[in-house]
């Protein structure tokens, strides 16, 4: 009889299985939270200088057009000046016109008084007049000449001003763009590194919450398992599975008893509660009748 124990105790352990596999517990799920991480579509490099350019838009538009105003003003100012001297050329010349007929009379009107109107001193005189209305003619032209001339390069040069004022413009902008762009690029990544942040947060938090929920269920399945390790009432089940697992566990017990001798069978279903407590009394006293009588 030495390996009485350790068969009662595989009988044992083989009804405990019996009993589990009926009771049927499941290990419970839990709902899971799930938290939501930030979803940045970060724009590309060819986007972000688009918008830069819509930006400055107003700025470009309105500058070039402000330099293009100036210079429009600065050549419309020069064509008056010009025509205003034009005009003081016509019109010095004809007063000058006028002084010198004035002048011509007053020779013609004296030599007449003194009865020299055939006289060499007469002609003497106005060709003396003549030549000081031509010298003075030539002043002046000279004098105005050299301002229109002036003008006229001046209004010659304008293309040439609004040019550079539109190149030194563009470099202006071509800086303000490129700090527009760069700003933006500065945004971008923060916002990249922002949202790289929280989400890491997040999955550690993620991940926490879904240690905490299988760990709770873990806990849940082993306190069930317990109380049915715990349970040796079968009353919870219904009358036919009841009845399944009494003729499962005698057909146990039966096999087992049968391998012992006549009076070790005997002594043991006597001695032993086990046969008593896993059985209804149908199934115990039909095992007693077999063996223990």
């Amino acid at each position: 009889m030495a390996n009485e124990p350790s068969g009662r105790d595989k009988l044992a352990d083989e009804i405990k299985k019996l009993e589990t596999v009926v009771t049927d517990v499941k290990k419970p799920t839990l709902p899971s939270v799930k938290l939501e991480e930030i979803e940045y579509d970060a724009p590309t490099d060819a986007e972000l200088e688009h918008k830069a350019v819509g930006g400055l838009a107003d700025y470009k538009t309105q500058g070039e057009a402000a330099i293009r105003k100036e210079n429009a003003e600065s050549g419309a100012a020069l064509e008056s000046k010009r025509e205003a001297a034009v005009s003081g050329l016509d019109g010095d010349l004809s007063a000058l016109d006028g002084e010198y007929a004035a002048a011509a009379r007053n020779i013609d009107n004296d030599v007449l008084k003194r009865g020299l109107a055939r006289s060499s001193i007469a002609a003497t005189q106005k060709g003396a007049l003549e030549a000081d209305r031509a010298k003075s003619a030539a002043a002046l032209r000279e004098s105005y000449g050299k301002r229109i001339s002036e003008l006229d390069s001046e209004i010659s040069s304008l293309g040439a001003k609004l040019q550079t004022a539109l190149d030194n413009f563009n470099v202006s902008y071509a800086v303000k763009l490129n700090e527009a762009i760069a700003g933006l690029k500065t945004e971008r990544e923060n916002k990249i590194a922002e949202a790289a942040k929280y989400n890491n947060e997040i999955r550690a938090k993620q991940a926490a919450l879904d240690a905490e929920r299988l760990k709770t269920e873990s806990d849940l399945y082993s306190a069930a398992l317990k109380q049915q390790d715990a349970a040796t009432d079968l009353d919870i089940l219904s009358k036919d599975k009841r009845e399944v697992i009494y003729r499962e566990v005698y057909k146990k017990m039966d096999d087992y008893l049968a391998s012992l001798s006549k009076e070790q069978a005997r002594i043991e279903i006597r001695n032993h509660t086990l046969y008593r407590d896993h059985l209804s009394d149908v199934y115990f006293y039909k095992l007693y009748d077999k063996y223990g009588r």
